[in-house]
């Protein structure tokens, strides 16, 4: 579906994440590129120990994912996942680390082709709808579980990304 995964933890130098007693580990989003999910989302986000997920470079098979949920500038990809864990200290480390702004959210559509739908509805759902599949990848879960789903944006995000999938 054409997206990439980093092999990292996303850190944020901001402070951002103080205002929800958060360390680096844990990134905020303020603001959110040009979305369906994101485009009345006027709320910070929090992703605990969230790695890079964006669209790969070209797309594969001719998908290309959008990213809706990005970091601040002031953040990058940790590619010293060990040293993180032991000292909880970071720095950038140019060549190395991704640097930021940083998607951790990206999703993809795709129409249905013919051959996988009714043969009296090719294409088209009951209401005439043309059919897609939507496909959503984040690189926290926990953002969305109890301990996180009520800082400030983090429930309306995970709503508004299962609307947009349904």
């Amino acid at each position: 579906w054409g997206f990439e995964v980093g092999n990292n933890v996303v850190v944020d130098a901001s402070g951002l994440g103080q205002i929800f007693g958060a360390d680096a580990a844990t990134p905020v989003a303020a603001s959110y590129p040009t979305h369906p999910i994101t485009e009345r989302l006027n709320l910070m986000t929090a992703y605990p120990m969230t790695r890079a997920i964006g669209p790969l470079k070209g797309g594969a098979n001719g998908h290309t994912p959008d990213t809706f949920i990005q970091t601040s500038s002031r953040s990058w990809g940790e590619s010293d996942i060990d040293g993180l864990m032991k000292s909880g200290e970071v720095k950038f480390d140019e060549g190395k680390d991704l640097k930021g702004p940083v998607s951790i959210g990206a999703a993809v559509s795709a129409a249905v082709s013919a051959p996988t739908q009714a043969p009296e509805q090719p294409g088209a759902d009951q209401n005439g709808k043309k059919s897609e599949t939507r496909v959503v990848a984040i690189g926290d879960s926990d953002f969305a579980a109890n301990a996180y789903v009520s800082v400030q944006g983090n429930r309306d995000l995970f709503m508004n990304t299962i609307g947009w999938l349904a």
